[in-house]
């Protein structure tokens, strides 16, 4: 029989195993944030990823596509806490050495809910067909590097010069002038002496400014490129209207005329390595743009690759960007940060049917 000291020692004891269980509760919240908003993230960025890539193949496929775009992740937690005790019925040698007197535990259950919105629809038709606004390839240029100028997969013409990558036909002097208008544009912007500034009206103005006498030989040549008038070597800035218009080109300001997201992504599609196999079998066409560098070289292999920052599965080959390839990859990262804003512009999601995948664990 127990004494009053003992039955007081055991409850203590379960008290003590119950605090343990309740903190092991207040831990589990934090613990699930901590791990769970860096899996879901993960997630939905190589999702996304694997989503924009699947669309660029397609498309140099001719096929037709879809964009799900994730507006919420909802996770439910339950926590709950659990304690025990054996008891002693009948003689001990039945269960001495077999009882485990107190016991307790913590259940941790997590129920993630996905909602998907569908992109489709007028607004969406117009958003992938209508010219990259202003804002936005301003905004995107900022994304230059040194292996990428953005403003080459952002700019159709400039002054009427006609970038290669989207056109049609070969370009007369295979986009020589072209992509010297973009070598110098960087150079100078890269060195704080080309700036893209707004005037007291809200219009936009190149700026080119505290320019030493070899910096003033470099803003020459890109003005003969654009075929700009010659300005007087004495002033100690140069401001010329800026304007993204589609016409004739003048010899007083600078023309610029955009891609919409679509032409683009077809832009992007020349760069994929079409199996030789589905080219002979007529299920991808025969890129228009041989020889010229590719916006972004894809990948075609049998196998799963090994090193792929992104990869999808396409009519029994795998389309790839290799993950060694920083070129590529920084303008994979270009094309996604531009469809974000496509799809962004004037609240996509409003109206549009949600679907929402429970995700069983």
């Amino acid at each position: 029989m127990r004494t009053p000291k003992q039955a007081s020692a055991k409850r203590a004891t379960v008290l003590s195993l119950l605090l343990v269980a309740l903190q092991g509760c207040a831990a589990v919240g934090p613990a699930a944030l901590n791990n769970g908003r860096s899996a879901y993230n993960t997630v939905i960025n190589a999702t996304e990823d694997e989503q924009i890539l699947s669309i660029i193949v397609r498309r140099r496929y001719d096929e037709t596509f879809g964009i799900l775009a994730v507006s919420s992740v909802t996770a439910s937690l339950r926590i709950g806490a659990s304690a025990g005790t054996d008891v002693r019925i009948g003689p001990s040698g039945d269960y001495q050495g077999n009882l485990v007197p107190f016991s307790a535990g913590v259940t941790y259950e997590e129920n993630p809910t996905i909602s998907y919105v569908p992109m489709r629809g007028e607004q969406f038709i117009e958003r992938m067909l209508s010219p990259v606004s202003a804002e936005q390839a301003l905004l995107l240029s900022r994304m230059s590097t040194e292996e990428v100028e953005v403003l080459r997969m952002l700019v159709r013409r400039a002054n009427g010069i006609v970038n290669p990558l989207f056109s049609s036909q070969p370009v007369v002097d295979g986009g020589n002038a072209f992509n010297r208008f973009v070598d110098l544009y960087g150079w100078l912007r890269e060195r704080g002496r080309l700036d893209i500034v707004r005037s007291g009206d809200r219009q936009y103005q190149m700026l080119l400014h505290n320019f030493t006498q070899a910096e003033a030989n470099k803003i020459g040549a890109l003005l003969q490129v654009l075929g700009i008038q010659e300005r007087s070597k004495n002033r100690d800035h140069i401001a010329l209207p800026l304007r993204f218009f589609v016409g004739e080109p003048r010899t007083d300001v600078v023309d610029l005329e955009t891609p919409s997201a679509l032409e683009i992504i077809e832009a992007a599609g020349s760069g994929v390595e079409v199996p030789d196999a589905h080219l002979s079998e007529g299920l991808a066409r025969s890129s228009v743009k041989a020889g010229m560098p590719a916006l972004i070289a894809i990948h075609s292999s049998r196998d799963r690759p090994s090193r792929a920052s992104v990869a999808t599965m396409h009519k029994g080959w795998w389309l790839y960007v290799d993950a060694r390839d920083a070129r590529s990859k920084q303008a994979f990262m270009i094309l996604q940060a531009l469809i974000g804003l496509r799809l962004d512009e004037g609240n996509s999601g409003r109206g549009s049917p949600v679907l929402t995948i429970p995700v069983a664990r």
